[in-house]
């Protein structure tokens, strides 16, 4: 039997070996992940257990190496809402929170807006939108099983009514009636392909499907500024988050494909983060090579 204190020193010195980790705020996340309440709780004189101090200083080794913290608790949260996450999902950021924000504001624009949200992941923005903007139709579409499972999961666990659907982003717009929503969201993988294998090592656990993308990481953009331009109400908006160092080239392709760009987003770090773009008439567009 260890002396909560002592573990709780012990936790952030194998976990400062990480410069990536925040030691103390991850150590208090790990306290309550695996004894089940905050460390406060417990008070300076409580002794955990052999099994539990094994427990605590094998996770933190997991952590120090590299593994997603938010892997690691199963869960994350995003604005007021505790999302499941796991392997095979992108981990949800406050970057994307910036960003929804600001979609808000024009969501909040129609009576009852459909809106479809691409590349779903965990639900993140599809459930921050209907909770935020609660008049809203919401659709999610996410492709890939493990992605997928979360986003029903989060569904079901938050009771916030959306509808997923399992489809490629590449082949749905085939089906959609045009004029179908109002607004229409993504957060697409938007990493360079040729950047594989150089990035931090807490990204390398989450799915290459989910971060990188073709044509310098801009695929995902042309063809959803193209293809799905016509699903777009006249008057309706197309919104994208993006890398900090994409927003001349997006901006440049929703331009080039006939939307009108309303605002361009940054982040709390004062970041360029993403682009609100309304369509102003329905005319055919080019897609860019």
């Amino acid at each position: 039997m260890t002396k909560l204190t002592d573990v709780f020193k012990n936790m952030q010195e194998i976990m400062s070996a990480n410069e990536y980790s925040d030691a103390r705020f991850e150590a208090d996340c790990l306290i309550e992940y695996v004894l089940g309440r905050p460390r406060p709780f417990y008070g300076t004189d409580y002794l955990v257990s052999s099994e539990r101090e094994d427990k605590l200083y094998s996770l933190c080794e997991k952590r120090k190496n590299g593994y997603p913290l938010q892997y690691i608790l199963g869960k994350w949260q995003f604005f007021d809402m505790e999302l499941s996450v796991g392997e095979g999902v992108l981990i949800p950021r406050q970057d994307t929170e910036d960003v929804c924000l600001r979609a808000f504001d024009y969501i909040k624009k129609f009576n009852s807006p459909n809106v479809l949200d691409l590349c779903s992941g965990t639900g993140a923005i599809a459930l921050a939108i209907k909770k935020y903007c609660p008049a809203a139709n919401v659709v999610a579409l996410e492709k890939y099983d493990d992605a997928y499972r979360y986003l029903e999961k989060n569904i079901k666990d938050t009771g916030l009514s959306i509808l997923p659907i399992k489809a490629d982003v590449f082949r749905f717009d085939y089906v959609i009636e045009p004029q179908t929503f109002d607004v229409i969201i993504s957060n697409p993988p938007y990493i360079d392909e040729k950047l594989k294998g150089k990035l931090q090592t807490e990204v390398s656990f989450e799915p290459d499907t989910a971060l990188f993308a073709g044509q310098n990481g801009l695929w995902f953009y042309k063809f959803i500024a193209k293809y799905y331009y016509k699903t777009i109400k006249d008057d309706g908006y197309l919104i994208f988050e993006y890398g900090y160092d994409q927003a001349d080239d997006v901006r440049y392709i929703v331009e080039s494909n006939q939307y009108a760009v309303e605002k361009e987003i940054v982040d709390t770090r004062g970041n360029p983060r993403g682009i609100i773009a309304r369509k102003f008439r329905d005319i055919s567009s080019k897609i860019l090579d």
